[in-house]
């Protein structure tokens, strides 16, 4: 059975990729009603069109594409956001991040074009597009509600490893962005999961997002934000 016509935005960096799946979206008898290469650009298409599904590029310029999906998430239930990366291995180490931000799904550039449009028919029927794995972490009562999960306890250092860990990255790639070695970057994440009284990094990250959504993030973290 033919899928309905979906409404759908682009947002991806990538000219080449954006319009090679424009062209499969479209043969596949969806509407590509917008198109960015920028979160800037995403905020003015989303101004003038009425989305269902929002392919959101993890890397697409302007911004925290994870703190973007959960404002999205907050202003717009009702839109889908289907994450895009660049590689299976990725799509799969994001699938926690991309869920507790939000997104409906998370998936590689990698795939072929009918994995896309599987993906739109199920987004269309209300499906989430994680493991079953994932829903069931997430579904377990958090640990960071109450007065024992207090940002204020952490140090500068460490509430800007926070805030990378709410970005999606893992340590090497934290170590990499702050010139400091793996190890060190290693006991960072475990001094912050300790003060925080969480259990993993997904919990750590959701927590900042939480923060920020609502303004109560410490003034260092917002100073950091938005330098």
């Amino acid at each position: 059975m033919a899928s309905r016509r979906a409404r759908i935005v682009l947002a991806d960096q990538q000219h080449l990729f954006r319009q090679s799946l424009v062209q499969h979206l479209r043969s596949g008898g969806h509407a590509v009603v917008g198109e960015a290469d920028s979160l800037d650009g995403l905020e003015r298409c989303l101004i003038d069109t009425e989305p269902e599904i929002i392919m959101l590029d993890r890397y697409l310029p302007g911004g925290d594409v994870f703190e973007y999906i959960y404002m999205l998430n907050t202003l717009q239930p009702q839109t889908a956001v289907l994450l895009l990366v660049a590689y299976e291995h990725e799509a799969s180490g994001l699938q926690g991040q991309a869920f507790l931000a939000g997104a409906s799904g998370c998936m590689s550039k990698e795939l072929p074009a009918i994995a896309y449009l599987n993906a739109i028919r199920r987004l269309q029927d209300g499906q989430l597009l994680f493991p079953a794995e994932v829903l069931r972490r997430a579904a377990r009562p958090p640990s960071i509600s109450g007065p024992v999960a207090s940002l204020s306890e952490l140090t500068s250092r460490e509430l800007e490893i926070l805030q990378l860990i709410a970005e999606g990255l893992g340590n090497r790639e934290i170590a990499a962005r702050l010139d400091i070695t793996y190890n060190t970057a290693m006991k960072h994440v475990s001094n912050i999961l300790a003060k925080l009284k969480v259990s993993n990094r997904m919990e750590a990250g959701l927590l900042f997002l939480r923060h920020a959504s609502d303004g109560t993030l410490p003034d260092v973290a917002r100073q950091q934000r938005f330098r």
